[in-house]
C-alpha cells in the first residue's frame, strides 16, 4: 500500500511539474483571440454607424479604440512561437489600421481627397489582410 501511494504522489508532482510550466496552447489561443474579437467588433460597430456627422473625429475614436487593443495585444504574454508570430502580426495589422485611420481623418480635415483615397485604400487591404490573419490562428488553434 505504502509503494502505491509514493508512485501515485510522484504522478501527481510530475503531472504539477508540466502544468507549471507554463500555459496550454489552447489557452495562448484563447488570449490572443479575445482581443483580436474585440478589434473586430469595433470594425463591425463602426461599419454599422460609421457616424458621418462627427466627421474625422469619429475615425480618430476608432484608431483610439485600435490603440488600446494593440496595447492589450501587446500585453499577452506567449510562449508558443507560432502565437508569438501571429502576435507579432496582429501587432503590426492593429498599428497600420490606427495610422491609416488618422491619416484619412487628417485628409478628410484638409480636403485633400487623393490622399484620403490611397489611406481608404489601405485600410481596405488591412481588412483583407485581417480576415486571414483571423482564419489562419483560427486554423492553428483548432489544430487543423
Amino acid at each position: 500500500m505504502i509503494k502505491q501511494s509514493i508512485i501515485i504522489s510522484g504522478t501527481a508532482a510530475i503531472a504539477l511539474l508540466f502544468a507549471g510550466c507554463g500555459e496550454s496552447k489552447v489557452a495562448q489561443c484563447n488570449k490572443i483571440v479575445k482581443v483580436a474579437n474585440q478589434a473586430v467588433t469595433v470594425g463591425q460597430d463602426f461599419g454599422k454607424n460609421p457616424n458621418p456627422q462627427k466627421g474625422s473625429k469619429a475615425l480618430t475614436e476608432v484608431a483610439a479604440k485600435i490603440d488600446t487593443i494593440t496595447a492589450d495585444m501587446k500585453g499577452i504574454e506567449v510562449k508558443d512561437e507560432k502565437l508569438q508570430g501571429y502576435q507579432g502580426r496582429f501587432l503590426t495589422l492593429y498599428q497600420s489600421t490606427s495610422k491609416g485611420l488618422k491619416d484619412t481623418a487628417t485628409a478628410i480635415d484638409k480636403k485633400n481627397l487623393k490622399s484620403a483615397n490611397g489611406a481608404l485604400a489601405s485600410l481596405k487591404k488591412n481588412s483583407s489582410e485581417e480576415t486571414k490573419l483571423v482564419n489562419e490562428i483560427n486554423s492553428y488553434c483548432s489544430g487543423k
